[in-house]
């Protein structure tokens, strides 16, 4: 999946952050050049457009996690230089820079950018001329260590809020959601760039009579054990959703010559592998649809229905190409 809720989710901090950092430091750019401090108000000036540059960008090109990575180093890179300018005045800058970095970036990338501008600051600027350094380290290690705690607390909730959003609780496969993001990202990509992608449908055969014969618990065994033999065969760029019931869609791209292939092996691993509680074999039929130019989501998901269909017809166990 192309990840749109994270990227929404970033981008909304990102313009939050941005907003607080340059509404701070346009007080401080007059201050300084009414002040005189021509050097510290070019510093600040150039971090506040930079800033506004840089998300300004990461909007329009959807750059977020680079743009993200740029505007830390920047931060921490200008809250040194200005600490090392204008001294102690400056100083309690620092804090909030180094906070906001973990916002930005992962937990340890923040922390490694942290380190190294913690360290600039005590080799290059005379805050140890004011402040103890022993202070200095311990507030600057117990802010970051802090700060670190949470924003990786922070990941974990997030990727289990995206698990909740984007799996299909009973199976493990991709749910609905999932599919229709990534469906979308798909078929811009080959309008893009031309690449040729399958859409199949597959659906387990007589899956009724399992249930009315062993029940549901059975069933849902059954769908499970279907899911890994799926999931262990496809590529790790092949994605599998659950459709309903016991439909699914699978998204393949660039398969190439190699389509029928690839489609009869997992058929063939299906009703080899796949069993009853009674040793009966269980097949599915399989809708394939190729992309083509001028596909789109409801078109897509039709013809590998209708393909679906013509299978059903011709006795299940088989896979039908809707383009033959």
């Amino acid at each position: 999946m192309i990840n749109q809720l994270q990227e929404k989710y970033q981008l909304s901090l990102l313009l939050l952050l941005s907003s607080v950092a340059v509404l701070g430091i346009f007080p401080f750019v007059v201050i300084r050049y009414l002040g005189g401090n021509f050097t510290a108000a070019i510093i600040d000036m150039t971090l506040m457009l930079g800033i506004i540059t840089l998300v300004v960008y990461a909007h329009y090109f959807k750059k977020i996690r680079i743009v993200s990575a740029i505007i830390a180093v920047f931060m921490n890179v200008g809250v040194t230089a200005i600490s090392i300018v204008n001294g102690l005045d400056s100083f309690l800058w620092v804090y909030p820079v180094f906070a906001s970095t973990f916002i930005l970036v992962k937990p340890i990338e923040a922390l490694c950018i942290n380190s190294m501008a913690a360290i600039l600051l005590v080799t290059l600027s005379d805050i140890s001329n004011t402040v103890s350094l022993g202070s200095y380290v311990v507030t600057i290690l117990m802010s970051s260590m802090s700060a670190f705690v949470y924003a990786s607390h922070s990941v974990k909730q997030f990727q289990l809020l995206e698990t909740l959003n984007t799996v299909d609780a009973l199976t493990g496969a991709l749910n609905r959601r999932a599919m229709s993001s990534d469906m979308q990202a798909a078929l811009a990509n080959s309008e893009r760039n031309g690449i040729e992608q399958l859409l199949v449908i597959l659906d387990l055969d007589y899956f009724k009579r399992v249930n009315d014969k062993f029940g549901h618990a059975v069933g849902d065994l059954v769908l499970k054990e279907f899911v890994t033999i799926i999931t262990s065969r496809i590529r790790k760029y092949d994605r599998l959703y659950r459709f309903g019931g016991e439909e699914f869609v699978l998204l393949i791209p660039e398969i190439g010559e190699q389509r029928h292939v690839f489609i009869d092996n997992l058929r063939r691993a299906i009703k080899k592998e796949l069993k009853t509680p009674d040793g009966e074999e269980i097949t599915v039929s399989f809708g394939v649809a190729s992309w083509r130019p001028g596909t789109t989501e409801a078109t897509w998901l039709q013809r590998a229905d209708e393909a679906l269909y013509r299978a059903k017809e011709k006795g299940r166990d088989c896979a039908v190409f809707s383009n033959e």
